[in-house]
Order: structure tokens, then C-alpha cells, then sequence
């Protein structure tokens, strides 16, 4: 009896001597979670740092929130803090100071390294006349090559080569596990005409997922173009100058070029394109190249011609455009 009474204030003296605050203190630190708007900052931009918990009420904890070592600021139930984000590669470390009504003070440390993702896309099979200056854009069923530039710095500062991340690609919210992986910085993608826009995400990340950066874009397929040009004996076709509706002809001798803007393939001369030419109403056939038509006049007599032309890609749907010109005989 006197032995079990000795431990028994053995063991009330130990428990008062040593709490058991730190397990406590480390089960409701885990339940304190962080959360970050975007979830992966870029440099220079907005980030909110939200906490939540279902431990203890943040609205009546006192919170203080300091960065890179300074007090920004200080109330009851602050559960959020916004800043913005420094340039690419420098560090912003956020503490979170966390009162709790009966709990141990929680700290909470959040350091944010911003880096970025730049996507590139190019359509592959979209057709533009040489020395276009603008975009080959998508169409219906193109094929569009995405590539990731990752904008991501070693702890020396240094960029990190593409081919040193991991690559994980989805297409429309669906991942792509064939073709995601270890350096797998491009992707291809084919325009689905059931849906009016194509999103591609990427996530970048380094091997051992100390860091990462994300990307996406969505792109719109385009409606295809046809245009046609006067060609000259010396120069060629005239890509500066597009024949609106009307020609007049002063020579013997006409030469028109089709251009057909963003249908498949990039080649249009290409056998896979069909081109049909009428004039006056009656089909003609194009000798030579097919998407070029050349006229001679066998006399001065002077009055008007209908040119037509219609251009169809009998494996695309929705590549099938027609086109009128009137021809003025001087």
C-alpha cells in the first residue's frame, strides 16, 4: 500500500514537473493548414497566404503576420495576408504567428520563390503565304505543338536547363501520363472541332519537388481565309496586295495565285488541298501548279469575266472556302 501511494505521487510530481504541451501544441500546428492564390506564384505578381483550421477558431485567435523578418501587420482573426511577389528567383519568407484561446502559440514559416513558366505553341500544319508576318493560326483539327520554357533558378541563381524538370501536361483539366514525364518539355495537341477552344496546362517541377512553376493557355480555332493575288512574270506573286473583288487586266497575259490562309497542310500546293476554277460559270482546269491560274487573251476586245474558285480538304472538316473575282478586260 505504501508503495503504491509513493507512486502515485511519483507519477502526479513528474506530470506536473513535464507537461505534455509540445505534443499538444504539435497536433494543432498540424492542423493549421496554409494555402496559397495561385498556388504557384510568378514573380512580380499578387499572392494571398489564407489559413485555416479546424482545431480551434481562428476568428477570435490573434494573429501577426511579419515578412522577410518585419511586422506587417496585427489583428484577431487575421487568417489572411496579400503581398506581392518579388522578382524571379528571390526568396520572400512569411511567418505566421498564431495565437489560439486556449492553445500554445503556432508558428507558421512560408517561403516563396517565384518562377514561371513561358508556353510557346506553333500550328503545324497551317498554311501562310512566305514572308507573312503574322501568325500560322489553328483551325479546325490542326495540329499545334506546345513547348514549355521554364523560367526556374538553382540556389545559385543560375536558370535550370528545360531538359532538368518534370513535366506533367494536361489537356482540357484531363491528364496526359504518356506524355508527361522526366524532360518532356513538348507536347502536341490536335484542334477538336466539338469544342470552340483547346486548354493546355503544364506543370514544372524539379526532380526532387524542392521547385515548380505553372503554365496554361487556351487557344480558339480560327475560320480559314482564301485570297488571291496577281503574279508577275518577274516578281512572282504580289503578297502585298490582295485582289478584293475586282481586276483590271491591261496585258495579254494574267496570272492569279490562291493563297489559302490556315487550311492543311503548309504546303498549298499540296495534293491533299483540291482546287476547282471556273470562269463564267464553266470549269477550267489549271495546268501546272493548282492553286495557280493563268490567262491569255487572244484579242483587244474589251468587257468582264467571273473567276471562281473553291478550295476544299477533303480530310478536314470545316476547310472548304469559295471565292469570286471580276476581271476587267481593258
Amino acid at each position: 500500500m505504501v508503495q503504491r501511494a509513493l507512486l502515485l505521487i511519483a507519477l502526479l510530481f513528474s506530470a506536473t514537473l513535464f507537461p505534455f504541451v509540445p505534443t499538444v501544441q504539435a497536433q494543432v500546428s498540424e492542423q493549421v493548414a496554409v494555402t496559397l492564390t495561385p498556388a504557384n506564384p510568378g514573380p512580380n505578381e499578387r499572392v494571398t497566404i489564407r489559413l485555416q483550421s479546424y482545431s480551434f477558431d481562428l476568428d477570435t485567435a490573434a494573429v501577426e503576420w511579419s515578412r522577410d523578418g518585419k511586422l506587417m501587420s496585427s489583428n484577431i482573426g487575421l487568417a489572411e495576408h496579400t503581398f506581392t511577389t518579388k522578382g524571379l528567383g528571390v526568396s520572400t519568407v512569411i511567418v505566421a504567428k498564431i495565437s489560439p484561446i486556449g492553445y500554445p502559440v503556432i508558428t507558421k514559416t512560408i517561403e516563396i520563390v517565384p518562377m514561371s513558366v513561358d508556353l510557346l505553341w506553333e500550328a503545324t500544319d497551317s498554311v501562310v503565304p512566305p514572308f507573312y508576318r503574322g501568325k500560322a493560326m489553328p483551325t479546325s483539327e490542326s495540329a499545334v505543338r506546345f513547348f514549355a520554357v521554364p523560367q526556374i533558378r538553382a540556389s545559385n541563381g543560375a536558370l535550370l536547363a528545360p531538359s532538368a524538370f518534370v513535366y506533367d501536361w494536361r489537356e482540357n483539366y484531363s491528364g496526359n501520363a504518356a506524355r508527361s514525364g522526366y524532360a518532356k518539355s513538348g507536347y502536341v495537341a490536335t484542334m477538336d472541332y466539338l469544342n470552340p477552344e483547346k486548354r493546355i496546362s503544364v506543370q514544372v517541377s524539379t526532380r526532387d519537388g524542392g521547385a515548380s512553376a505553372a503554365g496554361d493557355i487556351v487557344l480558339r480555332p480560327v475560320q480559314p481565309k482564301l485570297v488571291l493575288y496577281a503574279a508577275s512574270p518577274l516578281y512572282g506573286p504580289l503578297y502585298g496586295r490582295a485582289l478584293d473583288g475586282g481586276y483590271m487586266v491591261e496585258g495579254s497575259d494574267t496570272s492569279i495565285v490562291a493563297m489559302p490562309y490556315f487550311f492543311s497542310p503548309r504546303d498549298p500546293a499540296s495534293p491533299l488541298l483540291k482546287y476547282t476554277w471556273k470562269i463564267n460559270g464553266e470549269a477550267i482546269a489549271a495546268p501546272g501548279v493548282p492553286n495557280s491560274l493563268f490567262l491569255h487573251r487572244d484579242s483587244e476586245e474589251k468587257g468582264t469575266a467571273q473567276v471562281e474558285l473553291a478550295v476544299e480538304n477533303p480530310r478536314k472538316l470545316f476547310q472548304e472556302l469559295k471565292s469570286t473575282l471580276t476581271l476587267s478586260l481593258q
